[in-house]
């Protein structure tokens, strides 16, 4: 895949985001892009929508699931989880399955816990993953985010 796909991915969240919540607001964060660990930021986007925040690192990847060796600001983010009003989560598109996730920090955690090395389709029926109603676009989804409004706390 290459790098456009995930940034346009990126561009495609934050419409449909402010779509989803038009009281709310939603931040890119600076995206250095130089693989310098001493700069990389929490998520790649911080979005308000009363009264929670959200910090959302959006993913892309092929094929049914996405090793956790690729969300590369686990640990920064890992420090949002438990605080409240903040719901810290992955937004993953699995763009060969036409498919799009919400998986909480909380849940990578005990995902972790429980041994598992990925997140995909097959963790939806065991693990608490919210799938984003999608509808497939020429190349890219348009998804409706404003069923994040309701997440429980720590979610």
């Amino acid at each position: 895949m290459s790098s456009s796909i995930g940034k346009n991915f990126e561009e495609r969240f934050k419409i449909d985001w402010q779509d989803s919540f038009p009281q709310g607001t939603i931040d890119r964060l600076y995206d250095s892009m130089s693989g310098y660990l001493s700069i990389s930021t929490v998520s790649d986007f911080i979005c308000y929508n009363y009264p929670n925040i959200y910090y959302i690192e959006c993913k892309t990847h092929k094929g049914a699931s996405l090793p956790f060796t690729n969300i590369t600001q686990y640990v920064k983010i890992n420090t949002k989880v438990g605080i409240k009003g903040v719901r810290a989560g992955i937004v993953l598109w699995l763009y060969e399955k036409d498919r799009v996730f919400y998986i909480p920090v909380s849940t990578i955690q005990k995902m972790k816990k429980d041994g598992e090395k990925s997140v995909g389709i097959r963790s939806l029926s065991k693990y608490d993953i919210i799938e984003i109603p999608s509808k497939k676009l020429k190349t890219y989804m348009k998804s409706d985010y404003s069923i994040l409004a309701d997440l429980e706390e720590g979610k």
